[in-house]
């Protein structure tokens, strides 16, 4: 299995196609925006390979100059899930991302906050997402944040070579200033570090 990054226009069918289906409308950023943070470079996706057959995809927020970047979406092909495809991409992302973004530690991810689910059902679901972030070495920090009305905890996977480096609020905090508009940023994004 390798990834590979993809074109504005593979995005954008995988967008049409797959992410409509794969993520909330609360959680997905109209596909004009990603191509836009494409074409500006705080953005790239990749897509996850086993020959030409593509089994998954991911889109990634890396500010320029910043150690962590964020794991913005992840999602494995519906036939594919369960077959190990989210297991090769954390071995596969440090290594391939240190290509383009040499100066990356690892990677911010958010998950959203159980506290905060609507029933059991639902925190099921969110206590299971943050299981497999934790099977596959990520670590569940004492950063927390709400955007637009939604609560994450937020892990971090650590690139070989960092294995025990905890990320900052701080460096969360450059992520989300390189995405948001000041505006949106003011009125929508609450960062915090819960006390050990």
């Amino acid at each position: 299995m390798r990834l590979r990054e993809l074109s504005a226009g593979e995005l954008s069918d995988i967008y049409n196609n797959y992410m409509v289906k794969d993520f909330p409308a609360d959680e997905l950023k109209p596909l004009e925006r990603i191509l836009y943070t494409m074409k500006t470079g705080l953005c790239s996706a990749y897509g996850i390979f086993e020959q030409n057959d593509l089994r998954g995809y991911a889109v990634f927020i890396v500010p320029e100059g910043v150690q962590y970047g964020l794991l913005d979406y992840l999602a494995v092909m519906q036939e594919y899930r369960g077959t190990g495809v989210g297991h090769a991409f954390f071995r596969l992302v440090g290594e391939t991302l240190a290509v383009k973004y040499p100066q990356l530690l690892g990677l911010f991810i958010e998950s959203e906050d159980t506290a905060f689910a609507a029933d059991g059902r639902e925190r099921t679901v969110r206590e299971k997402r943050i299981s497999f972030y934790r099977q596959n070495g990520c670590i569940v920090t004492s950063l927390g944040s709400r955007l637009f009305g939604v609560t994450y905890c937020i892990l971090a996977y650590n690139f070989a070579g960092s294995p025990d480096r905890m990320p900052t609020l701080q460096e969360l905090d450059d992520i989300y200033t390189a995405m948001f508009k000041q505006h949106h940023y003011k009125n929508n994004v609450r960062l915090w570090q819960y006390e050990d």
